[in-house]
């Protein structure tokens, strides 16, 4: 496993545990976070994110501040984060980067 890889497994995961803490899991909600280190760049983003609970879990989250080192060309990462969610992170040549995951189950905080 990667170190970049592993650290969006960390990131994902932290994302997740203080996200249902203040949303109702009736529905979902939206909240700020951090999406993790994007290759190329070493930064963390900030981003706001919005998570559904019905009857699975799906978290987007868009970053709110610009890749300072965004990729030539758009550049899909998949991978499987540390709760088990198939997870997508897309990164943009304008600097925009998104990060996408869905849950087989609703998870609870």
């Amino acid at each position: 496993m990667s170190v970049r890889r592993f650290a969006l497994f960390l990131v994902v995961g932290a994302v997740m545990a203080g996200s249902t803490a203040g949303v109702s899991s009736a529905g979902g909600g939206t909240y700020t976070s951090v999406i993790g280190p994007v290759p190329p760049t070493n930064v963390n983003l900030p981003a706001v994110c919005q998570i559904h609970f019905d009857p699975n879990t799906e978290l987007f989250c868009t970053a709110t501040a610009p890749n300072p080192e965004p990729p030539k060309d758009t550049k899909v990462y998949k991978f499987t984060d540390l709760l088990g969610g198939s997870c997508k992170l897309t990164a943009y040549p304008g600097g925009g980067v998104t990060e996408a995951c869905r849950y087989k189950k609703v998870l609870e905080g």
